[in-house]
């Protein structure tokens, strides 16, 4: 894996990947402070899942809508993540980011 910061976005990339078009992992700057103020096992369950979903798109690149890119929603541990996917650059970006607030 690589990482390169570029034009107000950390982008993360797998250059081992045979094919020149893998999907590359973007997150914001402005979201950068919000990931890096999860806690460590939090952080480390959303780069995961975000690679894990490049890998996925990359993978079944044939089976993606082409078209404009697209939101997806998640929930897990203690937040609320948007990834915009764009198949049509490879692209899959963090686009929001917030921690869930204790019920109480």
């Amino acid at each position: 894996m690589v990482l390169a910061i570029d034009a107000g976005m950390t982008s993360v990339a797998d250059t081992g990947s045979p094919s020149s078009q893998a999907f590359t992992v973007l997150i914001p700057r402005s979201l950068q402070g919000t990931v890096d103020g999860l806690t460590p096992k939090t952080r480390q369950a959303l780069l995961s899942e975000l690679f894990r979903m490049a890998a996925l798109a990359h993978q079944e690149r044939g089976l993606l809508p082409a078209s404009a890119p697209y939101a997806l929603n998640l929930d897990f541990d203690e937040c609320h993540v948007t990834v915009e996917m764009d198949p049509s650059r490879a692209r899959l970006t963090l686009a929001g980011l917030s921690r869930a607030r204790a019920l109480g």
